[in-house]
């Protein structure tokens, strides 16, 4: 009629004897029963996943269209422990996120934000003016100094295109043109199709 039996706990394994002589007696076992807390911390820390962030390059994208210049600085940063911390993906899944690194946005801005209205936002002056701000606020708060390179991919026709180059061979790309690894130019050319759209009226 009485027996032993184990009762499984959080941290620890305890037995408890029934039998009539025992007094309801409590055997503990391991070293879980002495330090409860330690095993917990152990099973955590098997499952947590330790990131090591690291930023490959800067990315400049510089979109220059005919009423306005719009200015991003991004960061592709890459997760060192990416292939420990994601077991179940196949080989193809862990090459496919080193070729395709995630990009985080740091500054986007537009003439606009330098106070530029209407049809004043698409000309040489607001563009010169927004290039310069865009390339202090990178010198002062040193956002090149973790990767040292950055990409400059641009798109576009407009009349910003000639002020941002002209800024950046100036005294205004002064820390900045000593990181540039590479320089891209993604402008989409239409060829055939349809009609384009009649020119924006201010």
């Amino acid at each position: 009629m009485f027996g032993n039996f184990v009762q499984l706990t959080r941290g620890s394994v305890r037995a408890f004897s029934t039998s009539p002589a025992s007094k309801n007696t409590i055997t503990t076992f391991g070293e879980a029963a002495k330090n409860p807390s330690k095993l917990n911390k152990e099973s955590k820390a098997a499952t947590k996943k330790i990131k090591d962030i690291q930023t490959v390059k800067n990315v400049l994208h510089c979109n220059f269209k005919k009423n306005n210049t719009f200015l991003t600085l991004t960061k592709v940063q890459m997760d060192k422990n990416y292939p420990a911390n994601h077991p179940s993906e196949s080989f193809n899944e862990k090459v496919l996120y080193f070729l395709n690194l995630p990009q985080r946005i740091v500054i986007s801005q537009s003439t606009g934000y330098l106070g530029f209205r209407k049809a004043q936002r698409g000309e040489y002056e607001a563009s010169f003016q927004l290039s310069s701000h865009f390339f202090k606020n990178i010198n002062e708060k040193r956002l090149l100094q973790d990767s040292g390179k950055l990409e400059i991919v641009v798109r576009g026709f407009g009349k910003g295109r000639k002020a941002f180059f002209d800024a950046l061979k100036g005294k205004e790309g002064n820390g900045i043109r000593e990181y540039i690894s590479r320089l891209s130019d993604l402008t989409p050319i239409a060829f055939g199709g349809n009609r384009a759209p009649s020119r924006r009226r201010i």
